[in-house]
C-alpha cells in the first residue's frame, strides 16, 4: 500500500516539473531569465523518472542510514536550490564559468560513485549506526560522509544567496521567504537521507513540488501582469429585465454581456465603488441578480471576480481625480473608495504598471509648473 503511495507521488512530482520545464523552456525563447529554471525543473523531473524506475523494481531504500541513493538526489538537489536563484537570470548573477567551478566538487564525487560502481563495488549496502562507526575509514562510509558534508554547503546557500541578492540587486524580500521554505524542505530530506520513511517522503515530495509550483508561478507573474484587463466603455442605458430574458433564452453569451452591461451602468452613473464598504453582495442588489450570475458574466467579460472588477473601477477613479489635481496625497485616495492608502497603491500599481507616489509626484509637480508663470503675471 505504501509503496502503491509512493509510486503514484512519484510519479505527480515527475510529471508537475516535466510540465513546469516545458513552460519555462517556451517562456525562455523571449526571455533568458527562465532559462535556468527552466534547465532546474528539468534535472529534477528526470530524476523523479529515475526513481519510479527504482520503485518499479522494488528498489526502494530500506531503513539504513545514509544509503548512496538518497545522498546523490540529496547532493544534485540542494545545488540546484541553490544557484536557482529564485527566478533571477543565472547569467546575471553566477556565470557559467563560476556555476561549473562551484558544482565541480559535487560532479567529482558523482564520478567517483560512478565509476566504482561500473567496477562492480557494491555501494548501495545499506548501514546501520554501529556499522557507520565499524567501518568509518572504509571508503564507501567516507564518501557518503563527504557527500552529506558538501551537501550542507550547498544547503547553507540556499538561506544565504535569497540575502544576497535583496541586497545586490534589490528585488522584493518575500524571496528570503521562498530561500528559507526551499532550505528547511532540505533539511528535512537529510532526516530522510539518515533514516529513510517512506511516509516521510511522501510528504516531502508533496512539499517540495508545491514549493517549486508557487515559485514558478512567481516567475510568470509579470506574462499575467502584461495581460491588459477590458477597457471601460460607457453604458447609456441598462438593460430591461426582458431583454435579459430573452438573450438567455437565445444566446448563453448574449445574455452574459447584457448583464454585464447593467453592471457596467450601476458602476458609471451610481458609483457606488467610492465608498470603501462597498463589495460583492452590495454590486448584486444594485444590479438585482445573484452572485453566481455576477461572476459568471463578469468572467466571460475577460474580469477574474467582483474584487478585481471593483478594483479596477476604484483605480480608474483614483487616476482620474490625480490628474485632474483633486487628489493630491496618499491620505485623499480614499476619496476613490480606498479604505487604506497601501491598498490603493497595491492596486494602482498592479492595474496602471508604475508607482502611486511617484504617479501623484509627477502630477503634483506638473500642475506646480502649470500655475507659477501665471503667478509670476500677477507679480510682474
Amino acid at each position: 500500500m505504501i509503496r502503491t503511495a509512493v509510486l503514484l507521488t512519484a510519479e505527480l512530482t515527475a510529471v508537475v516539473h516535466l510540465m513546469m520545464s516545458l513552460v519555462m523552456f517556451y517562456f525562455a525563447r523571449r526571455s533568458v531569465r527562465y532559462l535556468s529554471q527552466a534547465w532546474i525543473m528539468l534535472l529534477i523531473g528526470v530524476m523523479y523518472s529515475t526513481t519510479l524506475v527504482f520503485i518499479a523494481l522494488k528498489q526502494l531504500p530500506g531503513p539504513g542510514m545514509l544509503h548512496p541513493g538518497m545522498l546523490m538526489y540529496l547532493l544534485v538537489c540542494a545545488y540546484l536550490q541553490s544557484i536557482y536563484p529564485l527566478g533571477v537570470a543565472m547569467p546575471g548573477y553566477l556565470q557559467w564559468g563560476r556555476m561549473w567551478k562551484y558544482a565541480l566538487p559535487a560532479i567529482v564525487l558523482i564520478l567517483i560513485y560512478a565509476v566504482g560502481m561500473l567496477f562492480g563495488s557494491d555501494f548501495a549496502k545499506v548501514y546501520e549506526a554501529d556499522d557507520i562507526l565499524e567501518y568509518f575509514l572504509s571508503g564507501d562510509v567516507v564518501l557518503r560522509i563527504l557527500a552529506l558534508l558538501l551537501s550542507f554547503y550547498y544547503i547553507a546557500n540556499i538561506f544565504i544567496l535569497p540575502h544576497r541578492l535583496v541586497r545586490r540587486l534589490e528585488l522584493p524580500r518575500d524571496i528570503i521567504a521562498y530561500g528559507t521554505l526551499l532550505g528547511l524542505v532540505s533539511l528535512y530530506f537529510v532526516t530522510l537521507t539518515i533514516r529513510f520513511d517512506r511516509v516521510g517522503y511522501i510528504v516531502y515530495m508533496l512539499v517540495f513540488t508545491a514549493i517549486n509550483m508557487f515559485l514558478t508561478f512567481r516567475a510568470l507573474r509579470p506574462v499575467l501582469d502584461s495581460i491588459s484587463l477590458p477597457d471601460i466603455h460607457p453604458v447609456a442605458a441598462p438593460p430591461t429585465d426582458e431583454e435579459v430574458l430573452r438573450a438567455a433564452e437565445e444566446d448563453f453569451n448574449e445574455a452574459n454581456r447584457r448583464r454585464f452591461e447593467r453592471l457596467e451602468y450601476v458602476m458609471q452613473n451610481e458609483k457606488p465603488y467610492t465608498d470603501f464598504n462597498f463589495n460583492r453582495d452590495r454590486l448584486c442588489r444594485y444590479a438585482g441578480f445573484n452572485r453566481h450570475l455576477a461572476l459568471q458574466c463578469l468572467r466571460s467579460q475577460g474580469y477574474n471576480d467582483t474584487h478585481e472588477y471593483i478594483s479596477r473601477y476604484r483605480v480608474a477613479e483614483l487616476r482620474r481625480l490625480i490628474e485632474q489635481g483633486e487628489v493630491t496625497t496618499m491620505a485623499q485616495t480614499e476619496r476613490a473608495g480606498f479604505k487604506l492608502p497601501k491598498t490603493a497603491a497595491m492596486a494602482f500599481e498592479r492595474y496602471e504598471g508604475l508607482p502611486l507616489a511617484e504617479f501623484l509626484e509627477k502630477n503634483t509637480q506638473g500642475k506646480s509648473e502649470e500655475t507659477s508663470p501665471a503667478k509670476d503675471g500677477k507679480k510682474s
